[in-house]
């Protein structure tokens, strides 16, 4: 599953806002928009393309918060150890 996620810096179950895109089965992007943390409120909304998500997400949501802030993706243990052996033969 292809995935992207923004945050808008919070960590109050008050005021956190979480924002994620993900790709469906049926190659449908869906945007999901939480509010107050994992168990907190969700909302989502359904897009043609990636490109369509990310542009209403950057347009509409994000809006005016400075604080805002793409979430780099988590990489598995596979790539983890991956990276390991890099960083092992160069030093």
């Amino acid at each position: 599953m292809n995935e992207r996620r923004w945050w808008n810096g919070s960590w109050s179950r008050l005021t956190r806002r979480d924002v994620y895109v993900r790709n469906a089965a049926d190659g449908r992007w869906q945007v999901e928009l939480r509010r107050g943390g994992p168990d907190g409120r969700v909302r989502t909304r359904a897009f043609g393309s990636e490109h369509d998500a990310v542009e209403w997400i950057e347009s509409s949501v994000i809006v005016g918060g400075a604080d805002w802030r793409e979430v780099p993706r988590r990489i598995d243990s596979r790539q983890r150890r991956n990276v390991a052996r890099k960083l092992r033969r160069v030093s």
